[in-house]
């Protein structure tokens, strides 16, 4: 073979393995370029797994933290644990806002569950028996029970409410007063109570 074929033959097989060169060179660079976006893409789902896993445990401390708290509470305060368990339980079933509840009670008896003001009102709310009696078929020896006191209390205060289209301002002064209305603030005290702060009361 003359030395111009061999060059020709050398040159042929120098492109194709410079060909299969560039061609291994460009796919092994597409599979590192691959390789890195699937890395960056695996980083930022670990970043994001990190991120995740740290709002979780920030919550379960702050759920912990609620526990120890709530615990507390009512190892030192029992009975006013008891009525705030009542006010809310009673409040969702009767339809009103638990912090209004909590804010007449503290106005009508300061928590104190065996209170007698000076006209016979009873307990929690206040009930006043003699007006009552009939029409809720009330049962005295009951009226110092915490579940029961506030059940009749806010018995008396829905039906009010009823009666005033859903004026609670209305409803809270019939409450206090029934129909001899004696222009005291009584409703005044319950909305400012710092109870009331936390309801939702147009």
């Amino acid at each position: 073979m003359n030395p111009q074929k061999k060059f020709g033959v050398f040159f042929l097989i120098f492109a194709v393995l410079s060909g299969i060169f560039l061609a291994s060179a460009i796919v092994l660079s597409a599979r590192q370029a691959e390789s890195r976006r699937t890395i960056e893409a695996l980083r930022g789902t670990i970043n994001e797994l990190n991120r995740s896993l740290d709002s979780h445990r920030e919550a379960m401390a702050r759920i912990e933290f609620y526990h120890f708290q709530e615990n507390v509470y009512r190892l030192h305060a029992p009975e006013f644990s008891r009525i705030a368990d009542a006010v809310f339980s009673l409040s969702r079933k009767h339809g009103f806002n638990p912090y209004l509840v909590m804010a007449i009670i503290f106005v009508e008896s300061g928590f104190d569950r065996r209170a007698v003001s000076g006209k016979g009102a009873c307990g929690l709310m206040q009930i006043n028996y003699p007006v009552w009696k009939e029409a809720l078929g009330i049962d005295r020896k009951k009226l110092f029970q915490i579940d029961y006191n506030i059940e009749v209390g806010l018995t008396i205060l829905k039906g009010y409410l009823m009666e005033t289209r859903g004026d609670i301002v209305r409803a809270l002064i019939l409450y206090n007063n029934g129909y001899h209305y004696s222009g005291n603030n009584y409703h005044e005290k319950v909305l400012a109570s710092h109870f009331c702060k936390h309801a939702d009361i147009g």
